[in-house]
């Protein structure tokens, strides 16, 4: 099938597949009853109370599971014994290993910037997360500072650029937390364009487009460029969406001409916003706090922080990726996406096997992504 536009409309034809399994998974008999978020108010999200993260009990692992696999995606808890020791190295891995036969949190990856020197010199030896936190510097400290190491505003997106989607689950916890603000938002998308599949179907098929929309972070040791559908069946054949919103380095474009997708991307978008209609919100606010989130359905965002004088009044987050199978959990960064082979195959240029593995880095010279190692 060489015409281009015979393979976008057999790629687009994914569609239907992907409406069949997000209703299945989400417990709706069909489209019509899924429910119009975009008419609910924002929900400030309350915390599952775990009274001992080390032995958690079958009620606050019901609670959590249930709160993830929910339409929001979104599974807030407060650990009310943080400084307890026990044999995880951190509180978020003991939870993680309690719930990983309810929730997909069985395949962590490790983070080539877990134990890095510059949070080692301030939080002391990896404990197997990476910390999120204010850097307070300009120079990118050797290619460290991105936006999630800032205090300012960091707009929604799915975790894991250059991981080609595989990052299934993340989880946040407060090692400390600022003097005020940081709020964490979070939109789910697929249940959002699951009303476009019933409202305005040219405009949710336009999302199948495979470059409907490229993120490009140009510069440092993360520069790739990542052109991809919004929405796909993944190579489990789940349902998967990939949203982001331009923001510090990340810079996003929507293909252009298509005045379909044009109509999608400003539902989502607008969506996307701190506090936007049918959003979820959270605030840390003590050591102990944190989430696990949806990954592949939920974009994220968190507003501007402000740290106090005292190390007890720094916001500092300790993060974990979890994959979506075994074979992904190493570090990659690459260009492709990790979408089921019946539609992946239409575009091998884009979502071929060489383009799923190894270590790529965009060329702002070129422009293009060439392959390291």
């Amino acid at each position: 099938m060489s015409n281009l536009l015979e393979r976008e409309r057999a790629f687009q034809a994914q569609k239907d597949r992907f409406v069949t399994r997000a209703l299945e998974l989400l417990g709706y008999p069909s489209l019509g009853h899924v429910p119009d978020v975009r008419q609910r108010k924002p929900v400030a999200l309350l915390p599952v109370l775990i009274g001992d993260y080390r032995k958690m009990t079958e009620q606050e692992l019901d609670q959590l599971a249930r709160a993830y696999s929910g339409e929001l995606g979104i599974a807030h808890f407060l650990i009310l014994n943080p400084d307890d020791q026990s044999d995880s190295r951190h509180p978020l891995l003991a939870l993680a290993n309690q719930l990983s036969d309810r929730l997909p949190l069985k395949y962590p990856v490790d983070h080539p910037m877990e134990g890095h020197p510059e949070a080692v010199s301030r939080f002391g030896s990896a404990d197997g997360t990476l910390k999120i936190y204010d850097l307070e510097t300009k120079d990118g400290s050797n290619g460290y500072r991105e936006q999630a190491e800032t205090s300012e505003m960091f707009d929604a997106h799915n975790d894991g650029l250059g991981y080609a989607g595989a990052v299934e689950a993340f989880m946040l916890y407060a090692d400390s937390v600022p003097l005020a603000g940081g709020y964490t938002y979070f939109q789910n998308v697929v249940l959002l364009s699951l009303l476009l599949a019933r409202e305005d179907p040219e405009a949710f098929e336009s999302l199948f487009l495979p470059d409907a929309i490229t993120a490009l972070r140009p510069r440092g040791k993360g520069a790739i460029r990542v052109s991809t559908p919004v929405l796909f069946l993944n190579e489990q054949e789940n349902p998967q969406a990939f949203l982001r919103l331009p923001t510090g380095e990340y810079q996003i474009s929507w293909r252009k001409g298509n005045s379909a997708l044009d109509r999608a991307a400003k539902l989502l978008n607008s969506h996307a916003e701190p506090f936007s209609p049918g959003s979820s919100f959270i605030h840390m606010d003590r050591k102990g706090a944190g989430c696990i989130s949806r990954n592949h359905w939920v974009v994220h965002g968190r507003t501007p922080f402000i740290d106090g004088a005292q190390p007890s009044d720094h916001r500092v987050l300790a993060r974990k990726w979890f994959m979506c199978a075994p074979q992904h959990a190493h570090y990659k960064h690459v260009p492709g996406m990790h979408i089921h082979h019946d539609y992946a195959s239409l575009f091998p240029e884009r979502f071929g096997p060489e383009l799923l593995d190894g270590d790529w880095h965009y060329d702002p010279e070129t422009n293009e992504n060439v392959r390291k190692s």
